[in-house]
């Protein structure tokens, strides 16, 4: 071949990979997601997570959303965008989102959109005009700063959204009431201590705060009562050091994910709780600082546990027993833990009720050993963080002392990738999922697979039961129980389940159901069972005969 006709061969080639380069980097600077000019017809949807960083709350978060739009006639809907698309910026693509999926046509104009840029770390609230006079710039700046800045500076955007949830329902509960004046909202923006904040907010520009080790000045307390006064202090003094005496080894660990927190957020707890009337409720061990029987958040117990080194705030407890409902309710976990007798005249509930056992129980007694342990494997699975056993024990262990939603959830989804046979992963998937996001459809699909994988595991079957249970699914729950009592038949909690199961079909099944009797009769048998067993339950079997009671099952 002559030489003339290589050059023009090398020349053609070189200009088909110019224009190649060329298109690719104008579709690159082109970039626009795919709904941006069109909702995706998802049924039902109040989330459109392009960005993929919500996927683990989708569930709960669409839940409320749906709530929102059900209860207060507000659609409002959350997207997230890997990137603001070039020639966008942050408000033009929220606004354009707003106006052309029509957000809020089918609520009489009340729709509300919250956009999250997850290169960029922008934030945009887009209110329609009837809303914007509750939910004002001063508000949505509020929210943003108190709620949204610390979650995505430590990589907790999830307890972000879930936090903004709860501020928009108060606002939505206003609106709807219908019963305010401008007065009143301008006094209600004045106390968010917001300084008249915008409702944008670019995250990259806050920067980390410098955490001074003072940790010693904030010892723990010889009383549950100074104990509690030391807390209030390191609030006032705003301390962002995790590492207070008056902490559990393990709330140290909890406490590293807060460190930028807001000045705003200590103000607001010290406003809430430095003169708020309490009593101590206490035994030898554990106290709580109780506020009364009393709606509102603000009312919610505080928990305290005594230590080798006094008395400190028990963060592990806090966060698996004192459950936050839907504003302005709260309660308390009725389940074996140590504070249960301490709490009995807060109000209560038993969804959360997961039949744990072994070292999946967290002890106050083993706190130090359990943050020595997590601490050692943290630097492990830095060091590899393919190996399948490390990723395993720091995530269960995450898990047992609630701590790291986000990490823990991502590092159980790794394990199943490093050990695709492996049943554990989904047995504490299962867990998180209801433990922490009140995520019952997800809980179900985990422990599903768990128990097929594992099917003579005895907590396999309680928790999947319970799970059935919790969703109504009365006949699948009592397979389920069934088959936990075949393998293990002193099962206090089975039997205990089953009574209230009995119970669920024979309270839901027509009055001219001939199988109705049979399930009173089924629902009083399993409770005797329960009493009959080895190893009885007393707590149980007194709440299960009160449930009983209630339900005119016993007369």
């Amino acid at each position: 071949m002559k030489k003339s006709v290589l050059v023009r061969i090398a020349i053609i080639l070189s200009l088909a990979i110019i224009v190649y380069l060329g298109l690719t980097l104008r579709s690159k600077q082109n970039f626009q997601p795919e709904f941006l000019h069109k909702r995706p017809s998802a049924d039902a949807s109040y989330i459109y997570d392009d960005a993929h960083i919500l996927e683990d709350i989708a569930e709960s978060t669409n839940q409320y959303l749906e709530m929102i739009h059900t209860q207060y006639a507000i659609e409002a809907l959350v997207v997230t965008t890997p990137a603001i698309p070039q020639t966008y910026t942050i408000e033009s693509l929220a606004a354009e989102l707003f106006s052309s999926w029509g957000i809020g046509k089918s609520s009489g104009g009340r729709g509300l959109l919250l956009v999250l840029a997850d290169q960029e770390k922008q934030i945009k609230i887009e209110v329609s005009y009837e809303l914007e006079d509750v939910f004002t710039d001063i508000f949505c700046g509020y929210i943003e700063d108190k709620q949204l800045k610390a979650y995505f500076l430590s990589n907790q955007i999830e307890i972000g959204i879930v936090a903004v949830m709860e501020e928009i329902e108060q606002r939505a509960q206003i609106k709807h009431q219908a019963d305010y004046s401008p007065a009143d909202i301008a006094q209600l923006d004045s106390e968010l201590l917001s300084g008249g904040a915008g409702a944008k907010r670019q995250l990259t520009d806050y920067q980390q705060e410098q955490v001074a080790p003072v940790g010693n000045k904030y010892p723990a307390g010889a009383t549950p009562e100074e104990a509690w006064q030391i807390l209030i202090r390191s609030w006032e003094d705003k301390v962002r050091d995790p590492n207070l005496g008056v902490y559990t080894g393990i709330t140290r660990l909890a406490y590293r994910d807060f460190q930028n927190l807001p000045d705003s957020r200590y103000e607001e707890d010290v406003l809430t709780y430095k003169n708020k009337p309490y009593e101590i409720i206490q035994n030898d061990d554990y106290a709580v600082i109780f506020f009364g029987k009393k709606k509102g958040w603000e009312n919610a117990p505080f928990l305290f546990c005594r230590t080798d080194s006094g008395w400190q705030f028990d963060m592990v407890h806090q966060r698996k027993y004192v459950r936050m409902g839907r504003n302005p309710n709260w309660g308390i976990e009725r389940s074996n833990h140590p504070y249960v007798d301490l709490l009995s005249k807060c109000p209560y509930w038993m969804n959360q009720d997961i039949p744990l056992e072994g070292d999946d129980i967290y002890q106050v007694a083993d706190d130090l050993k359990l943050a020595q342990a997590i601490r050692h494997l943290e630097h492990s699975y830095a060091v590899n963080p393919e190996d399948f056993q490390t990723t395993m024990q720091l995530a269960r262990l995450y898990t047992v002392v609630s701590l790291r939603p986000k990490k823990k959830i991502s590092q159980l989804k790794k394990a199943k990738q490093l050990d695709p046979a492996s049943p554990e992963p989904y047995k504490y998937l299962g867990i998180v999922h209801l433990d922490g996001f009140y995520q019952f459809e997800s809980a179900i699909k985990e422990m599903e697979e768990y128990v097929r994988r594992k099917p003579e595991d005895v907590f396999g079957h309680n928790y999947l039961g319970h799970l059935y249970y919790c969703e109504k699914k009365y006949k699948p729950a009592i397979e389920e129980f069934e088959k936990a009592v075949q393998l293990q038949p002193d099962n206090c909690y089975a039997y205990a389940k089953l009574s209230r199961a009995y119970t669920g079909l024979y309270l839901t099944s027509s009055k001219i159901d001939p199988r109705r009797s049979g399930y009173r009769k089924k629902a009083l048998e399993m409770f005797s069972k329960a009493k009959e067993t080895a190893t009885p339950d007393p707590r149980r079997l007194q709440w299960l005969e009160q449930y009983l009671f209630k339900k005119e099952i016993l007369n």
